[in-house]
């Protein structure tokens, strides 16, 4: 929303500008050398020397921002094209997703808890222009999950780690194929996990088989869950290793996953204890369409209320909106900055094109002499890109010094790219030099298609 103060604030600034940028050419005429500006010529009397170089002072200040700040957008451009290019460890396109909340008076036990799912997954995967349906007590990107510790069977404490810990998931169904998940080693869960006397068992990520058993094939392996390696908790069998998934946005680290059945919750903890642990009743769905995934949409929200007509279905969206949403942050910031180097840039060009311009037209008399003493047009066209070709290899220069120290505080907004990456800088360079000579051209064509004996004639 728009902050009164702060428009205010601008709008005092920008009056403040005007008034500033109004008075300093008067105050300025006022101290004017007469011996100095009738010096300078006809055309030029009133001007002088030091009002040449404010004003070409003036046009490398706005040089050396725009170089600032197409740094500053290059680089975060560039890390914005990373992170689209980042594998979320799941297939995107084609898979809608939408979350469920069973309430405890209803379904009051776990078994009713999972009777609904198992009939919600099996009616989904029924749906016209569904591949794959299933569920699971968090999504990927959205940062929906869990963390639990465990501990591996055998486990020797490292580096005073007592336990390690890991992004949880229970899964229902067709969850892997659904989302894309591609198996690594071993097998995924299945309906057979979901038998009252099927053992215990759980998936990992490639990172968690790495960091937790490193050089060691974990499928085969037990582990319990807690913080105690003293736990009278049933062990469970990893029976399988997948692709690693980004659990938060996609320019964040990766973490170790688990995953696990859905319908094993409860049994993982003591018997005593079971009844006191209460129910997993939320969970999400997530369906992958042969089509438009945004058409099943409706359909989803309709299977459910046969099942439930009560039941409140939220966040109904494709995976491309929950990911996109990751993305925000990262791509305001990019367009404000790009935004604002697009500006400078604008505004360098203009105030390199109006210096020439007016030094063109100021100096029209000089220029008709040249050529009447032999100056080629090429020359005089040569001259004026050169007066604007230093002007911005010094506004660059300082630009540049400037951008470095801009770096230091955009590190922590770049993502696989560093602070001083030199395909950035070069191309800053080469956009504002080859804009530089774009502006000046004009002025260097007006300039070469003086005529000498009208200008020197209307003397």
């Amino acid at each position: 929303a728009v902050h009164w103060p702060v428009a205010a604030l601008a709008l005092l600034l920008i009056a403040g500008t005007g008034v500033v940028c109004g008075l300093a050419p008067a105050v300025g005429s006022m101290k004017a050398d007469v011996l100095d500006a009738l010096r300078d010529g006809g055309q030029a009397a009133g001007q002088g020397r030091s009002h040449h170089r404010l004003r070409s002072g003036l046009v490398m200040v706005e040089v050396a921002l725009a170089m600032m700040l197409l740094v500053g957008s290059g680089l975060l451009l560039r890390s914005f094209a990373r992170m689209l290019e980042t594998d979320p460890g799941f297939v995107v396109e084609n898979l809608v997703t939408a979350s469920l909340d069973l309430p405890a008076h209803d379904y009051a036990t776990q078994e009713k808890v999972d009777a609904f799912y198992g009939e919600l997954q099996t009616q989904l995967a029924a749906m016209p222009g569904v591949r794959w349906a299933g569920l699971a007590s968090g999504i990927p990107i959205a940062g929906i999950s869990s963390y639990r510790s465990f501990v591996p069977e055998g486990y020797v404490p490292q580096n005073g780690r007592r336990w390690d810990s890991a992004s949880n998931y229970f899964v229902l169904g067709d969850y892997f194929r659904a989302m894309g998940i591609r198996l690594v080693e071993g097998r995924l869960l299945n309906t057979g996990d979901d038998r009252p006397d099927a053992p215990l068992v759980a998936v990992v990520s490639q990172t968690a088989a790495k960091e937790y058993w490193p050089g060691k094939d974990p499928v085969g392996m037990r582990l319990r869950m807690g913080g105690s390696p003293q736990s009278t908790r049933p062990l469970i069998t990893i029976v399988g290793i997948v692709g690693d998934v980004h659990q938060n946005a996609l320019d964040e680290k990766v973490i170790p996953q688990m995953y696990e059945p859905f319908t094993q919750f409860q049994r993982q903890f003591e018997p005593a204890v079971q009844a006191s642990i209460g129910m997993m009743g939320g969970a999400n769905v997530v369906v992958r369409s042969t089509g438009d995934a945004g058409a099943e949409a409706a359909d989803l929200e309709k299977t459910v209320h046969r099942l439930d007509p009560l039941l409140a279905v939220t966040n109904v969206r494709t995976m491309d909106e929950v990911v996109a949403e990751t993305e925000a942050s990262r791509r305001f910031n990019t367009g404000v900055l790009t935004s604002f180097a697009a500006i400078a840039l604008g505004l360098a060009l203009l105030g390199i094109y109006g210096v020439l311009a007016y030094a063109v037209t100021e100096r029209k008399r000089e220029i008709a002499i040249r050529m009447a003493l032999g100056a080629t047009r090429r020359n005089v066209e040569r001259r004026t890109l050169g007066q604007a070709l230093v002007l911005a290899l010094v506004g660059v220069a300082a630009g540049l010094g400037a951008a470095l120290g801009l770096t230091r505080y955009l590190a922590s907004l770049l993502y696989g790219v560093k602070p001083l990456d030199a395909a950035t800088l070069a191309g800053a360079v080469v956009v504002l030099l080859a804009c530089s000579a774009l502006a000046a051209w004009i002025p260097a064509q007006r300039a070469a298609s003086v005529e000498p004996m009208e200008a020197l004639r209307s003397e």
